[in-house]
């Protein structure tokens, strides 16, 4: 048997083992499992035309625990595992999980490729889920680069390496962003011993959403055609600009890591205008200027799927944060401190 064959079936095994956990998870783990949209996400990842066409698929979530990835999957029906070549390729820290080379060689089985924190957006990984959504297959990713242990559900700035995904691939993928809740009572961080045991009883919800990739496609194309942002029309209005709008609004931190859930102020336009003399500039701060803008537009489309989610759930005020277990305190305020968990603005005002 050859090396490919062997890795190939070793990456199915490992990949129905994994699902089987995480559908049982959720299954028996949980209280509460509400699923919405999975039959549009089904027939977007089992498209014959996608896969003949050999366009790929990306989707995007936020990222509450360290059981986000691959309990989500267990809402899959069992079929869509039964080729690892459909199964999605997930962007991992190397630094979290690959502690080991029997952990590093379980992960990869898995389908897991290996992102190394600080080596910014040129790194083989990205690379790879570039070639990856060239050959039409599934890539996730969580774009805030961390579990974000909030004291709301407030997404944090994208990285931009699903930016320059977006903007080098070769054909646009279908672009579907996910949103989670109740995974941090599921997994909390940070949580008391035993750390590996999964807390039973929490309420969970999966939200698949629409397919952005016709709503993101003009802001694509004229970040190609140009190497720079694109023109503010093609931007979603909330996150438009006029010349007036350069401050925060009042009451509102100077904080712009950490912008509202739907809406932000401190937009990459209002960067860019901050910037009037780009034009004598290099090319590559235009287009680092472009990345950060479509991470903008990518994580505002992530926030709506969490407003129509908690529209769904009958939230009194759905475009408003709600609250994730954090601010519950599975440990005390001391405990907090002690391990360094910060709320949202103290993160800013130390770097993190």
């Amino acid at each position: 048997m050859s090396s490919s064959a062997v890795s190939g079936s070793s990456s199915n095994l490992t990949i129905r083992a994994v699902a089987a956990f995480s559908r049982n998870l959720l299954r028996f783990g949980c209280r509460k499992v509400t699923v919405r949209g999975l039959e549009r996400f089904l027939s977007h990842l089992h498209s014959s035309s996608r896969l003949s066409s050999n366009t790929g698929l990306l989707t995007y979530c936020n990222h509450i625990s360290v059981l986000d990835e691959p309990t989500i999957w267990g809402s899959l029906p069992a079929s869509s595992f039964r080729n690892a070549d459909t199964v999605r390729w997930t962007l991992g820290a190397s630094d979290i999980m690959f502690t080991s080379s029997l952990l590093s060689k379980f992960f990869r089985s898995g389908q897991c490729i290996e992102t190394h924190r600080g080596g910014g957006i040129h790194q083989a990984a990205i690379d790879d889920s570039i070639s990856k959504l060239d050959a039409g297959k599934w890539i996730h990713l969580f774009p805030e680069g961390y579990v974000n242990v909030s004291t709301s559900t407030r997404l944090r700035r994208f990285k931009w390496g699903i930016s320059r995904m977006l903007i080098e691939a070769e054909k646009m993928p279908v672009v579907m962003p996910i949103w989670i809740t109740g995974f941090d009572k599921l997994m909390p961080e940070p949580r008391d011993k035993p750390k590996w045991l999964p807390r039973w009883g929490a309420d969970v919800t999966i939200d698949f959403g629409e397919p952005i990739s016709d709503t993101i496609g003009p802001i694509i194309k004229a970040i190609k055609e140009t190497g720079e942002a694109a023109p503010q029309h093609l931007l979603p209005h909330e996150l438009c600009q006029s010349e007036t709008d350069a401050e925060p609004l009042a009451g509102e931190e100077n904080d712009r890591s950490i912008p509202t859930q739907v809406a932000t102020t401190w937009s990459t336009s209002n960067l860019i205008r901050s910037h009037a003399d780009l034009k004598g500039n290099s090319a590559s701060l235009k287009l680092a200027l472009a990345r950060s803008q479509l991470a903008a537009v990518l994580r505002h489309h992530l926030g709506l799927v969490g407003v129509d989610q908690r529209r769904a759930d009958g939230f009194p005020h759905p475009e408003q944060d709600g609250e994730l277990v954090h601010t519950q305190s599975l440990r005390s305020a001391e405990k907090h401190a002690q391990n360094n968990v910060l709320r949202d603005g103290e993160r800013k005002k130390v770097g993190v």
